[in-house]
């Protein structure tokens, strides 16, 4: 018999190392498959260039996404555990999964505990620009802004229990970034999500201590306008991919307010801010400068009408609740 699973997902956590009063050092993450869905399409390195790749990369956002019905369950004690298929993997799918996975749950960590509304994979922003950061191989995977400043995150997945070799490497990498656009990140994070019992919920284990990479590397061709370029690109692709159309989403003005499309047989709809959009396309066309105050000046307007997005100011539905219902145990 199935039972209609909670609406969010809950995932102890441990924090480590970080600065006083920035992260509890013990907690429950609670997000929903909307979180999820949409931390997938920010962490995946796949570019957005559209001229190069064409519809590719949205099918590849729509096999991460695909993910998730395909491989997590939602308990009714609102763990996320993993689904039969996802256990009868073998090695190399269930080492890919726990990375995807890795990726996504490390930018809602930092989206619900430090204040992070941009993040993205530092691959997707080199390969949109055609930038190098040095030959180390030891490279953070992820970067972003929050209120305070830059966050440096390395991400990990484990389909076991994280181990004290795995703690290591986290701190050689997450510290390996010491600057970008000429700032010290204000954090520098390594997160694991894992499985320690096979068959039980995922937790997370994140660290920052402060001892920094022997081979530092600094992302100082990063400007703020270009990060936020690169970041929304995915999400323009999607809305070609899907058609642009207005949509209903249960929003008082958001058919006046949003561009939204519907990717009915995936179960996922899309939305973006109708100035945001505008913004974005007039940066395409190459009016890049005052990008980044723009973005904001956008966001402010939307969240100040209190409508229910992202704090990046998007919106991402799924339906796919059924799919993530188990069996009663």
């Amino acid at each position: 018999m199935l039972r209609v699973p909670p609406p969010d997902f809950e995932v102890p956590y441990s924090a480590l190392a970080f600065p006083p009063g920035t992260v509890p050092r013990s907690g429950v993450l609670t997000f929903s498959v909307d979180d999820l869905a949409h931390a997938l399409i920010v962490t995946g390195r796949a570019p957005g260039d559209r001229l190069s790749y064409g519809a590719a990369s949205v099918w590849e956002w729509l096999h991460r996404a695909s993910l998730i019905p395909a491989y997590l369950r939602r308990t009714y004690r609102a763990e996320l555990v993993r689904s039969d298929l996802a256990l009868s993997l073998d090695r190399s799918e269930s080492a890919a999964l726990s990375y995807t996975l890795g990726q996504a749950i490390t930018g809602i960590f930092c989206q619900k505990l430090l204040s992070v509304t941009h993040l993205m994979h530092i691959d997707r922003y080199a390969s949109e620009y055609r930038v190098g950061f040095g030959n180390t191989r030891k490279r953070s995977d992820l970067f972003g802004l929050a209120p305070a400043g830059w966050v440096v995150a390395e991400a990990k997945g484990r389909a076991g229990a994280m181990d004290l070799k795995l703690r290591r490497q986290l701190e050689a990498q997450k510290r390996s970034v010491v600057s970008i656009d000429g700032e010290k990140p204000w954090v520098a994070l390594g997160c694991v999500a894992s499985f320690p019992v096979r068959g039980a919920g995922m937790r997370i284990d994140a660290v920052d201590p402060e001892e920094e990479e022997i081979e530092p590397i600094s992302l100082d061709a990063v400007t703020r306008d270009r990060f936020a370029l690169a970041y929304y690109l995915p999400f323009l692709r999607v809305l070609d991919f899907g058609g642009a159309v207005n949509a209903d989403l249960r929003v008082n003005d958001f058919n006046e307010t949003f561009v939204a499309t519907d990717i009915a047989n995936f179960g996922l709809r899309l939305a973006l801010p109708r100035a945001l959009v505008a913004r974005l396309r007039g940066a395409l066309a190459g009016e890049l400068t005052g990008l980044h105050d723009s973005v904001h000046a956008t966001l402010d307007d939307v969240h100040s009408r209190e409508l229910q997005v992202f704090p990046d100011g998007t919106r991402v539905e799924t339906d796919w609740q059924s799919a993530l219902a188990v069996g009663e145990l």
